[in-house]
């Protein structure tokens, strides 16, 4: 079975038993956001950490160039009913203009709203401006963030095998949670298309992560963005214990900067 029939499986799967696995909707029965506002968390370590010595670090800067992402239905405009969440991801600040790139699964159109929330808790209404299903890119705008602290992109040519790597994401409705791990393969060679979706040259990283982490960056040992979490591997559902694969697929840092026209 290819690459790419058991990312589609995954995605099949996922849409029935867990929202969707490159993120199209929150996990349910989402937990509350707990802890101090702007708290990291790191519920996935599994040892991958102890070659990525400063990884504490590193998330504490990365996340000042990360937001937590909620697309939201428009009510109608006659009779102002229906609206409310749709599904949660991540986002990565772009600039302090207020523009931010996320997911194109999670941004979906302008026919949609945005919310995005700050690390000191502050939540802010956004607008979709630009999406590429085909590449799996979107930009929103917001406000401006000042306080922002948007990431350096890193040449994702030079990404090998074994290189830690460090992710930001929104799972199950909490900001800023964090996960490690190694690139496994710096390209697979292959397309990935999911649904509407899709996009080339994937990173696969071994890492644990949730739809919520789709559209948040991930970053090396620098804190130089590398790419943006598109999706993930999906396990054996049908077994009475479920065991993650824990295979992330991430946009290359070189293809995004090259959408953006950087």
């Amino acid at each position: 079975m290819s690459l790419k029939d058991k990312f589609n499986i995954c995605c099949a799967a996922a849409r029935r038993l867990l929202g969707v696995v490159a993120g199209l909707l929150a996990l349910a029965g989402a937990a509350a956001e707990a802890g101090a506002q702007g708290a990291l968390s790191y519920p996935y370590l599994d040892g991958a950490e102890a070659g990525f010595p400063a990884y504490r670090k590193v998330a504490e800067r990365a996340a000042r160039g990360y937001v937590m992402v909620t697309l939201l239905a428009k009510p109608d405009p006659a009779t102002r009913e229906g609206g409310g969440e749709l599904h949660t991801g991540s986002g990565i600040v772009l600039n302090r203009d207020g523009y931010i790139l996320t997911a194109a699964h999670i941004a979906r159109g302008p026919e949609f709203a945005v919310r995005i929330r700050l690390a000191d808790g502050r939540t802010l209404p956004a607008e979709v401006v630009k999406v590429s299903a085909k590449q799996e890119l979107a930009v929103l705008r917001t406000a401006p963030l000042p306080e922002a602290e948007p990431l350096l992109f890193a040449d994702s040519r030079t990404v090998k095998r074994g290189d830690p790597a460090l992710a930001l994401g929104s799972p199950r409705r909490v900001w800023g949670v964090v996960s490690v791990g190694r690139v496994r393969v710096p390209n697979i060679g292959e397309r990935l298309d999911y649904g509407a979706w899709g996009f080339d040259n994937a990173i696969e990283i071994g890492m644990e992560v949730e739809s919520g982490h789709s559209g948040g960056p991930v970053v090396n040992a620098r804190g130089e963005l590398i790419g943006m979490v598109a999706g993930y591997e999906l396990g054996d559902t049908t077994k009475p214990q479920y065991r993650s694969p824990r295979i992330a697929y991430v946009v290359p840092a070189n293809d995004i900067r090259k959408w953006l026209g950087w």
